[in-house]
């Protein structure tokens, strides 16, 4: 049987994105992910391996044919994309994972009192504080004149 053309496998592009994120410095999202120092295993590097696996030995891989899916390595919280790191993930989940990885914790603490916020916004709410008089807070470890708190980010 005669392999088919990389370029035009269904998930080819899936692979190839992959690919240039991680490797290629020109490409927009390469700051977030080869500069981060997020890698594709050995083995994946290799276009046909990665269809094997994906087709074979992923759990569900085929589901990344809709493109209702997508591959995700940060639910199992790898820097590398492989075939142990990796789930295949709808689309709607791996928006709300990517989501609230983007949602950082803050503290605001004194000397007598610690709070936790689950985000800048409720802190502002709450604490009735101007966005960028808070980020500012944060930034350069000011206390603040009005609650006295200090602020920081918590994971």
């Amino acid at each position: 049987m005669e392999k088919k053309r990389k370029k035009d496998h269904p998930l080819f592009y899936t692979w190839h994105g992959m690919m240039y994120r991680c490797y290629k410095p020109y490409n927009s999202h390469y700051k977030y992910y080869g500069a981060q120092g997020i890698t594709v295993d050995e083995r994946w590097h290799d276009f046909w391996n990665f269809v094997y696996d994906i087709d074979n030995r992923m759990p569900n891989g085929h589901l990344l044919y809709s493109s209702d899916y997508q591959l995700d390595k940060d639910l199992k919280g790898g820097k590398i994309y492989s075939l142990e790191n990796c789930v295949i993930l709808s689309k709607k989940e791996n928006q709300q994972l990517g989501y609230e990885k983007l949602q950082k914790r803050i503290v605001a603490f004194n000397d007598s009192q610690k709070i936790v916020f689950d985000s800048l916004g409720n802190v502002e709410r709450q604490l009735n504080i101007k966005h960028g008089t808070l980020t500012s807070c944060l930034k350069r470890g000011n206390v603040h004149r009005k609650t006295g708190f200090r602020f920081k980010y918590i994971s």
